[in-house]
């Protein structure tokens, strides 16, 4: 991103995803690593409703992220990315799953009245998974794994895979989690 671009993306509301923070995981280089600063958020550059957060040495040795994306509250939440398919290198046809790596805080609340959407789309082809998230609030403070989706990717296969996190249609606030990131792996078994 330009000098240009980082400075209409610190000017307005809503934050723009760098997209230069990607990485492979070190540990295993077939998932790739999507840093909350990378992700687009409605609202998230408007301290009122969400805040960038340092986590600890400890969490970022746990989650593979250094930084994250403190939901305060609102209650319109869009979380988005996209990365191209030739980042995923595939010696032959291979399914991947997203997931949102996201802790909720003791006080989180809104997770229980409106589920929330996940979408991932691929060359025109979209999945949509919708689910309440409050049964993950019930487990405070620790670091979920909440899987968002799933595309196949094929080898030498040209295209953008797009994902995201959505709850627009309810008039119902959400708050108090903190997002580190996206992780993107090989579907197992």
């Amino acid at each position: 991103m330009d000098y240009d671009q980082r400075s209409e993306a610190l000017s307005g509301p809503h934050w723009k995803g760098d997209g230069y923070s990607i990485s492979s995981d070190k540990a295993c280089p077939a998932t790739c690593r999507v840093p909350a600063k990378a992700l687009n958020i409605i609202w998230g550059n408007d301290p009122r409703f969400w805040q960038w957060i340092k986590l600890s040495e400890l969490e970022t040795r746990s989650v593979g992220f250094d930084e994250g994306a403190r939901l305060l509250q609102v209650n319109w939440i869009e979380v988005t990315g996209k990365l191209p398919t030739a980042m995923f290198n595939v010696a032959s046809t291979t399914k991947y799953e997203v997931y949102y790596v996201m802790k909720f805080q003791v006080d989180a609340f809104g997770w229980h009245s409106v589920p929330i959407k996940f979408k991932v789309r691929l060359n025109g082809q979209e999945t949509v998974k919708n689910f309440v998230l409050e049964s993950y609030k019930e487990k405070h403070d620790v670091w979920h794994e909440i899987c968002g989706g799933e595309f196949t990717v094929s080898k030498n296969a040209a295209g953008v895979v797009e994902f995201g996190m959505f709850e627009v249609k309810s008039e119902w606030w959400k708050g108090s989690v903190v997002l580190a990131g996206i992780k993107i792996r090989p579907k197992e078994g």
